[in-house]
């Protein structure tokens, strides 16, 4: 089964000087726990991932960005909402049977009334805090799929 990792940017970031692949630009406890599944080669083969950016929308994990100092907020979040939903439903659309969001409220605004617009199960990480969100990421990038909640954003 192919799926989908959406994943929220993060404020901790590198600062390399240069443009370099989104998932190394982020520095923060999610991406620390997805780049520690891929270095241990514990990650899902069968799952890619992209990034719900505050500065450049929805993006493939090996994009090269700069680094940048932008926070989402819902003004950002409902102007990035039609972009960031077209381009899931064009990524997903024939590609993959889940697709499994890891983000914050704010965040929640551009992906909306997703689970509808998509051919595919939707999946969020929902967990009291972040450690137990962090823990649940960990469980899910490394293949399982019981911790997670079926429901529409």
């Amino acid at each position: 089964m192919s799926s989908l990792l959406v994943q929220a940017c993060s404020k901790s970031k590198n600062e390399p000087g240069e443009a370099i692949p989104a998932l190394e630009l982020y520095s923060g406890y999610f991406f620390n726990i997805i780049k520690k599944s891929m270095r241990e080669e514990l990650f899902d083969e069968e799952m890619d991932i992209c990034i719900l950016s505050a500065e450049h929308g929805l993006i493939e994990s090996d994009t090269k960005i700069e680094w940048y100092d932008n926070r989402m907020n819902a003004e950002r979040a409902v102007e990035l909402a039609p972009r960031v939903q077209t381009q899931l439903r064009e990524t997903v659309s024939e590609t993959y049977d889940e697709v499994i969001i890891n983000v914050g409220g704010t965040y929640r605004l551009a992906l909306e009334g997703i689970s509808d617009a998509v051919d595919a199960k939707v999946y969020y990480i929902e967990g009291e805090g972040i450690g137990h969100k962090g823990h649940i990421l960990k469980r899910v990038v490394r293949g399982e799929r019981e911790p997670l909640t079926e429901a529409p954003i």
